[in-house]
């Protein structure tokens, strides 16, 4: 997590700004990735910060963290160490959670979204005839993730997966307690997951998180690089919340929405990052901007 996303984020917590990390990736990973580098640069035990994970099948509270967390010293996490690796050491300071480690207490797994156990090993059974292009991600509590290994060439992966995921349709349309899963293929990824899935289910889960943690955000902002991201901000706006969507790659073009929708074009009008910015300098210039409107109930895009 670059630097500047990480000092944003901190001083959004420090005014007491609600955040939530709403995202396909596992519980895990945002410990590790997020959670280590905000909490070593001082994150205030009370920031009212959570993070949905696994498309809303997953959920956790930084306040839980509080009393976990190794010395601010520690060295934050970056990047992907290696085949499978979701980072995490002996000086991070936060549990684990994967398949193999548990779930912590204070960790929320939603069982009606959890893949049967049986249908779960047989899909990594059949993941081990692909181990040359892919990987079983263990820390993916509740869908299914066969992920590309690190490194490797998408071409080759690619061809790869698309004989998986063929071996897998045929043994979900075999396997009578596959009826409520689907599989979502990605550029680096073959998930199976719940039929409820999804950004939209994510925010009805952020809001349920914010609301029982203080007042409810007057405005609300949502922020990703696809289409799917989207639903984030459609489900606020079906719910009567004033939202804003932020797209910090909007190369597929912006669909028409009833609600306004914020590009790095925008931010740079005024005066935050640069017009190109892309994905985390677009992402790092929206919460620059944000915190200079905080507090701001007529500031405009």
């Amino acid at each position: 997590m670059p630097d500047g996303i990480v000092t944003a984020l901190v001083s959004l917590a420090g005014q007491g700004i609600p955040v939530v990390f709403n995202t396909g990736r596992s519980a895990d990973f945002v410990l590790q990735h997020a959670a280590t580098p905000l909490l070593a640069a001082g994150l205030p035990g009370d920031a009212r910060f959570h993070a949905v994970c696994e498309k809303g099948a997953v959920h956790f509270s930084f306040a839980s963290l509080a009393d976990l967390a190794a010395p601010a010293s520690a060295s934050p996490l970056s990047g992907e160490s290696g085949r499978g690796a979701t980072g995490g050491g002996p000086d991070a300071g936060l549990p684990r959670a994967t398949r193999g480690h548990g779930v912590p207490a204070w960790m929320e797994v939603d069982a009606g979204m959890r893949l049967p156990a049986d249908l779960e090993s047989r899909l990594v059974r059949l993941v081990g005839d692909y181990t040359d292009t892919m990987f079983y991600d263990d820390t993916k509590l509740a869908m299914f993730s066969a992920e590309m290994n690190v490194g490797e060439s998408p071409e080759r992966y690619r061809a790869g997966q698309r004989d998986f995921e063929a071996r897998v349709a045929d043994l979900l349309a075999e396997d009578r307690t596959a009826d409520a899963f689907q599989l979502d293929s990605t550029i680096i990824s073959s998930d199976v997951e719940h039929a409820s899935s999804g950004k939209d289910r994510g925010a009805e889960r952020s809001w349920a998180l914010i609301a029982a943690d203080g007042e409810l955000p007057m405005r609300w902002f949502t922020c990703g690089d696809s289409r799917t991201d989207y639903a984030m901000a459609d489900w606020l706006q079906a719910r009567g919340a004033p939202v804003v969507h932020v797209d910090v790659r909007h190369e597929d073009g912006i669909p028409e929405t009833p609600y306004p929708v914020m590009t790095s074009e925008d931010l740079a009008a005024e005066g935050f990052g640069t017009a190109e910015g892309r994905h985390e300098e677009a992402g790092q210039a929206f919460l620059e901007w944000a915190l200079k409107t905080t507090g701001a109930p007529n500031a405009t895009m």
